[in-house]
């Protein structure tokens, strides 16, 4: 099922980090790959979880963040050189669970969305995310537009 149209709006993320395509990342048909498309999502993850996210948390000992689930939506091609400008942010938190939606832009277009979802895990299954770790995700919450219902 195809995301709601508001998700390929760059102003409801609040956090965005750019990075430059790669030419080993064309496949023969000379647009970026799904593959790489899906690295820049991770890569773009990674920064705003560890650089803005955990970094405000604190100490996360005892903090074991896992991925669930995690699924990529191609909306359009994508090609080297230009550079490419994720954004991300929180769309939903649950007791032990939440989700961050990303999309990824090239020359003002939206060309995918990513949603993934995180668990915080135990040795014997999950279990509740600690209070300051949904405190700062509550910070990066994203909302759907009111007509958007």
């Amino acid at each position: 099922m195809k995301p709601p149209a508001w998700r390929f709006e760059r102003a409801i993320y609040p956090f965005s980090f750019r990075l430059q395509t790669r030419y080993r990342d064309q496949d023969h048909l000379g647009h970026v790959n799904n593959i790489a498309l899906a690295a820049y999502y991770d890569e773009a993850r990674h920064r705003f979880t560890a650089g803005e996210v955990f970094r405000r948390v604190g100490d996360i000992t005892g903090v074991r963040i896992v991925t669930a689930d995690s699924h990529v939506h191609y909306l359009a091609e994508v090609f080297h050189p230009d550079e490419l400008e994720i954004g991300s942010g929180i769309l939903k938190i649950g007791n032990a669970s939440y989700q961050i939606g990303q999309a990824l832009f090239q020359n003002g277009r939206c060309a995918g969305v990513c949603t993934t979802t995180f668990v915080q895990a135990t040795a014997k299954g999950t279990s509740r995310l600690p209070d300051r770790v949904r405190a700062v995700l509550q910070d990066f919450l994203i909302a759907a537009p009111a007509e958007a219902g």
